[in-house]
């Protein structure tokens, strides 16, 4: 630890005291270890890019894959060898949702010395709804697909929790006023996150929601028409199309154990 006015190491045996022993300016209050770690961590994590955290959780999956190779099973290691175009449309995926969910957030706007944005309501019920989004998805994840599956089920995981998140930031957009957006921390903040007008947003977020709402549909009218999985076998390139599919995602049936 450095005394912030002289800028002279400060011994370990020294640091509960309110006063530098050099200089004799206060010193900021020592914090626990935990929290002085995490908001370095924090400081690091600001304004970093794609690459950023695609190298960061990469590096995570492969440590925690040789881990589970060592001490377990070795699926998520066998996941990653035997899915491979998975795997990466996976950490291209992650790695865009953790950079947009670390920017939601930020409370600095680059460049900006202090907290910018943390006075305004609707960017706190942004961040706020956004992790609330993020702890349902778990929740939701884990009673699905089961709490001992992570490393089976990857993907799947990433999937049912981003499907919340994408719900609430489309569902968002049209709770959002014109007059609020057009406040000038808020209008900042949301251009830093890559919205620059709130009509562009309400489009994409419309188009997600009828996305699902045709797909809902689609899936409940084809479920009910007898004999269609045969119709659709039958019909070489359907039949093609399927193979392909079943190609790329045969760690899909896995969400139902077979009996």
């Amino acid at each position: 630890m450095k005394c912030p006015n002289c800028k002279g190491e400060i011994p370990r045996k020294e640091r509960k005291r309110q006063t530098c022993p050099a200089c004799g300016e206060p010193l900021p209050v020592a914090r626990p270890i935990l929290l002085e770690w995490s908001g370095r961590a924090s400081r690091f994590t600001d304004e970093r890019g794609f690459f950023f955290w695609l190298i960061i959780f990469v590096l995570f999956t492969f440590l925690l894959a040789a881990l589970e190779h060592l001490f377990g099973k070795g699926d998520l290691a066998r996941l990653l060898d035997q899915h491979k175009f998975i795997s990466v449309l996976m950490f291209v995926y992650i790695a865009a949702h953790l950079k947009l969910w670390r920017n939601i957030n930020t409370i600095m706007r680059p460049g900006y010395p202090a907290p910018y944005w943390v006075d305004r309501l609707i960017i706190k019920n942004f961040k706020r709804g956004t992790n609330y989004m993020v702890v349902l998805g778990i929740i939701v994840s884990l009673i699905i697909l089961g709490p001992f599956n992570i490393f089976t089920l990857m993907p799947a995981y990433i999937l049912i929790i981003s499907f919340f998140t994408a719900f609430f930031w489309s569902a968002q957009s049209f709770r959002m006023d014109d007059k609020e957006f057009l406040d000038g921390k808020v209008q900042s903040y949301f251009e830093y996150l890559g919205v620059r007008r709130l009509r562009q947003w309400r489009k994409a977020g419309g188009a997600y929601l009828i996305a699902l709402v045709v797909s809902a549909g689609i899936f409940y009218g084809l479920s009910h028409v007898p004999g269609l999985w045969w119709l659709i076998k039958e019909n070489p390139t359907l039949n093609e199309i399927i193979d392909l599919f079943n190609a790329l995602f045969s760690w899909v049936p896995m969400v139902i154990p077979e009996k």
